[in-house]
C-alpha cells in the first residue's frame, strides 16, 4: 500500500514538473524579445551594485534616491556618448546611402587595382553595379535597428530599477534556491561578476583604444574623415578573427588605387604593426587587471553570443562558454569525486 502511494506521489510530481516546465517555456517564448534588455540590466546591476550600497550606507541615502542617482549617471555615461557617436556617424554616412556613387567608385578602383597584379575579382562588375541599390535598402534596416535598440534600452532601465531596489531579496532568493553548496555557489557568483567586468569593460576599452590609434594613423597618412573611419575601426574591433582589418585593409588598398602608393603602403604597415598589435598588448594588460579568459573561449563566445543575443552577446557569449566549463567542473567536484572517495 505504501509502495503504491509512493509511486502515485512520484507520478504526480513528474506530471507537475512537466506542466511547470511547459508553463515556463510558454512564458519564455513570448518574453524572448526582452532577453537582450534583461542581460543588459544584469550587467549594469553587477557594475552598480557596490556604488548603490555605498550611497545608502556611507551617504545615508534611501534605496529609491540611490537608484535614481545611479540610473541617471549611468544614462549620461552610457547613452549620451552612444547618441553623439551615432549622430556623428549618421550625419557622415547617410549622405552615402542617398548617393552611393562614391562608394561604388571606390570599390571599382580597389577592384581594378587588385586585378593589375592578381587574377582575382573582389566583386564582379554586375555586383558592383547592384551595390547602390543594396546600400539604399540598408537605411530602413538601420532605422528599425535603432528603434529596437531604443525600446530595449527603456526595458533594460525598467528592469534595472527593480533589480537595484530589490537586490538583497533577489540575491537571497538565488542563494536559497541554488543547487550548489555555499562554496560552489560563491564560485559561480564570483565567476559571473568577473566575466561581466572583464568582457564588458574590456571590450569597450579595447575598442576605444584601437579607435584612437586608428584615428592617429588615418590622420598621418592623409585619409579623409579620419575620425569617422577611426570610430568604425573601433566598432569593428569586436568582430571575431578579422576585427579592424575589415576597415584598414580596404582603406590602404583604396589609397594605393587612387595614386597614393606610399600612403597606402604606410597605412597598411601601420594597421598591421600598430593597430593590430595594440589589441594584443592592451588585451594582455586588461586580462591581468580584470580576469584571465582564454582567447579561444572569447572568440567562440563572441561568435555564439552575437548570433543569439546581438550586442549583449559580446559580454555574455564568452560568459556562457566559461560558465558551462565551470559548471562541468563543479558537477565533478560535487557528485563524481565524492562517489570515488566512497568507493573502496
Amino acid at each position: 500500500m505504501k509502495e503504491t502511494e509512493t509511486n502515485n506521489q512520484n507520478l504526480r510530481q513528474v506530471i507537475f514538473l512537466i506542466i511547470l516546465c511547459l508553463f515556463f517555456l510558454f512564458i519564455s517564448k513570448h518574453l524572448l524579445f526582452m532577453l537582450s534588455a534583461f542581460l543588459g540590466a544584469v550587467s549594469l546591476y553587477v557594475i552598480l551594485r557596490k556604488p548603490h550600497s555605498k550611497l545608502q550606507r556611507k551617504y545615508k541615502l534611501g534605496t529609491n534616491k540611490s537608484t535614481i542617482i545611479l540610473l541617471f549617471l549611468s544614462a549620461i555615461l552610457i547613452l549620451l556618448p552612444i547618441y553623439f557617436i551615432g549622430n556623428f556617424l549618421a550625419n557622415k554616412i547617410i549622405p552615402y546611402f542617398n548617393d552611393p556613387k562614391p562608394i561604388v567608385d571606390a570599390l571599382h578602383a580597389i577592384n581594378a587595382y587588385i586585378n593589375q597584379y592578381v587574377e582575382f575579382s573582389l566583386l564582379s562588375s554586375e555586383t558592383l553595379n547592384k551595390l547602390g541599390g543594396i546600400i539604399q535598402t540598408f537605411v530602413p534596416a538601420l532605422i528599425n535597428y535603432s528603434l529596437n535598440l531604443l525600446s530595449n534600452t527603456v526595458i533594460m532601465y525598467f528592469l534595472l530599477w527593480f533589480m537595484l531596489n530589490k537586490g538583497f531579496e533577489m540575491e537571497r532568493w538565488l542563494k536559497i534556491n541554488s543547487p550548489f553548496n555555499r562554496k560552489n555557489h560563491r564560485k559561480v557568483v564570483d565567476h559571473i561578476k568577473t566575466s561581466i567586468f572583464s568582457n564588458g569593460i574590456g571590450i569597450l576599452i579595447l575598442g576605444l583604444i584601437q579607435g584612437i590609434v586608428a584615428i592617429i594613423g588615418y590622420t598621418i597618412f592623409g585619409l579623409d574623415e579620419p575620425v569617422l573611419w577611426g570610430l568604425i575601426t573601433g566598432a569593428a574591433s569586436v568582430i571575431p578573427f578579422v576585427g579592424t582589418m575589415l576597415v584598414w585593409v580596404p582603406l590602404s588598398i583604396l589609397l594605393m588605387a587612387t595614386g597614393h602608393l606610399n600612403s597606402g603602403i604606410g597605412l597598411f604597415l601601420f594597421g598591421f604593426l600598430i593597430i593590430g598589435s595594440s589589441d594584443n598588448v592592451f588585451r594582455f594588460i586588461l586580462q591581468k587587471k580584470l580576469a584571465s579568459t582564454h582567447p579561444i573561449i572569447t572568440v567562440l563566445g563572441v561568435i555564439i553570443g552575437l548570433s543569439i543575443l546581438g550586442f549583449w552577446g559580446l559580454i555574455f557569449g564568452p560568459l556562457i562558454i566559461s560558465l558551462g566549463l565551470l559548471l562541468a567542473h563543479l558537477y565533478k567536484e560535487e557528485f563524481i569525486v565524492p562517489i570515488k572517495k566512497r568507493t573502496p
